[in-house]
């Protein structure tokens, strides 16, 4: 009659933690409900791209094209090539 009894208190014990268990994970589930549930700040998109003027803005340094060397006659090199060859 002893181990029936002793086995009923186990059992109790062992539900009475399950429900806690329960309870828990109920709310933590409801506040993970309620927290995907809140709006989300909107984001402004013209403001999230900035554009500065024309004036300002600049090419890589490796995309900008040399500019042209001048010999003393005021030719651009290349053009005192193809004139002389």
């Amino acid at each position: 009659m002893s181990e029936d009894a002793d086995r009923l208190d186990a059992s109790r014990d062992q539900l009475n933690k399950d429900k806690q268990t329960l309870s828990d994970n109920q709310r933590d589930s409801n506040q993970a409900a309620q927290a995907t549930q809140k709006p989300l700040r909107t984001v402004n998109l013209t403001s999230a791209i900035e554009n500065p003027p024309r004036a300002e803005q600049q090419l890589p340094a490796d995309l900008v094209a040399p500019k042209p060397q001048v010999n003393t006659l005021g030719q651009t090199i290349g053009k005192f090539v193809n004139v002389t060859a």
